[in-house]
């Protein structure tokens, strides 16, 4: 059975089977708490180490140490802390974005209950190279693109927060106006998250339709079309695969 170009996520994950619990942390790791996590993952390239779904999980705090893998992630429900060598503190609320770059010396911080959509890929970097995005916890401005709902306004204006090391992960945020995307074959795994106005996405599968709060999942290899309306705003974790 082919699978579906769409995948439309929900923050307790499928409907037939929700959240499973996964394996327990390792307690060397921890600072403190028993943290019990859940999760679903909607989409996976084992090959790739990259993965991407909804986690939710009770309180614990790391020592801390590297960050494993680049992350995405989009906080529905809770807050936690990241604290940096320097003694700096990036505080994320619910309904905020953020990206830890792997390799980044941090320490997650999170005394309740936390959900989060995320995206993962753990990948082997380049040597060399510069950029500015691996040494920050990097906190996308979802207000920070205007939309585009003017006759002389583009169809689509974009803002590129991250980008990872190997340059095949980014992360921004990009503004629409009223635009009907034809069928086009999908170069990337997408994951969208409507900020403002519609996003109607048909394609193989179907027909997905998104307000403000919805996210989706649009996979590498399928095709699929567009539709927005005046004053679309889409946060969008991008990863292209070999």
């Amino acid at each position: 059975m082919k699978s579906a170009d769409v995948i439309r996520f929900n923050p307790y994950g499928p409907e037939e089977s929700g959240l499973v619990e996964w394996e327990r942390m390792d307690p060397a790791a921890l600072v403190a708490g028993e943290p019990v996590q859940r999760g679903h993952i909607y989409h996976e390239d084992q090959e790739a180490s990259y993965m991407t779904g909804v986690w939710d999980c009770t309180a614990f705090t790391e020592h801390m140490g590297p960050y494993a893998v680049d992350e995405f992630m989009y906080l529905i429900e809770g807050s936690l802390v990241i604290a940096l060598p320097d003694g700096t503190e990036v505080r994320i609320e619910q309904g905020q974005a953020f990206v830890v770059p792997k390799g980044l010396e941090c320490q997650w911080k999170q005394d309740g209950y936390l959900r989060k959509y995320f995206m993962i890929l753990d990948g082997q970097p380049p040597e060399n190279g510069v950029n500015r995005s691996l040494q920050r916890i990097t906190q996308p401005d979802l207000t920070g693109v205007a939309s585009q709902d003017a006759s002389t306004a583009p169809v689509a204006t974009c803002r590129t927060d991250f980008i990872n090391a190997s340059g095949n992960m980014r992360v921004g945020v990009r503004a629409y106006s009223e635009a009907n995307f034809p069928h086009l074959p999908v170069v990337e795994n997408r994951l969208v998250h409507v900020l403002a106005g519609t996003l109607e996405l048909t394609h193989s599968g179907g027909r997905e339709f998104l307000e403000p709060g919805d996210t989706a999942y649009i996979k590498q290899g399928g095709t699929v079309g567009w539709r927005t309306s005046p004053g679309t705003r889409l946060l969008q974790s991008v990863y292209a695969s070999v």
